[in-house]
């Protein structure tokens, strides 16, 4: 049986996976129709007159594939440095209750499951583009930026990650949780 964390990360994994598809199949047939370029679509998949054509729909469509990333990253982004429950400002805290839009502050669980998830698919994208350039069907810049954009989010990421632990004291070994010689787990409140 899969365990109540697997099953919501699944949850959030949906979402962002058909989004990323619909981007790769609706950019194909905007980009093909853009360019000019005649594609016939048969049991196989698309099918285009020739390589170059190919390399060019492909090259694009994973463009717009890294553009959807950064968009969701940035989102998962803003809440993660802005309006992380552990280190918002108060005064940003009030604005948001007042504006009603408190759905935004999230708790650290929340939002690292989906900063995995997004990284999950900037890594893979990072992959089958190293994958594609290796084969020749894919543009370098394209795989340079799809790197670029897949180290940079991991260093915001980590730096966000960094900040939660020095924020809850984690660093200096102290928790909201200590052991008891019998190895249980227990509140220090339950402790006072």
């Amino acid at each position: 049986m899969l365990s109540k964390v697997l099953v919501k990360l699944i949850d959030r994994a949906i979402v962002p996976a058909i989004l990323l598809l619909a981007t790769r199949v609706v950019s194909i047939v905007l980009i093909s129709r853009y360019l000019g370029l005649p594609v016939k679509i048969s049991k196989s998949g698309f099918v285009f007159e020739s390589y170059a054509d190919f390399v060019k729909v492909n090259s694009y469509s994973t463009l717009a594939m890294i553009v959807i990333l950064i968009l969701g990253l940035i989102y998962i982004l803003l809440k993660s440095l802005a309006f992380h429950d552990s280190h918002i400002k108060p005064s940003l805290s009030a604005k948001v209750f007042s504006l009603k839009i408190q759905h935004l502050i999230q708790g650290s669980f929340h939002l690292y499951s989906e900063a995995a998830i997004w990284l999950s698919y900037a890594y893979l994208l990072l992959l089958f583009s190293g994958i594609m350039l290796v084969s020749k069907l894919l543009y370098n810049w394209v795989f340079y930026m799809a790197a670029g954009v897949t180290l940079v989010s991991t260093i915001l990421f980590i730096l966000d990650v960094e900040e939660e632990i020095k924020i809850k004291g984690l660093d200096k070994g102290e928790s909201e949780y200590e052991y008891d010689e019998d190895k249980e787990l227990l509140c220090k409140e339950e402790l006072e």
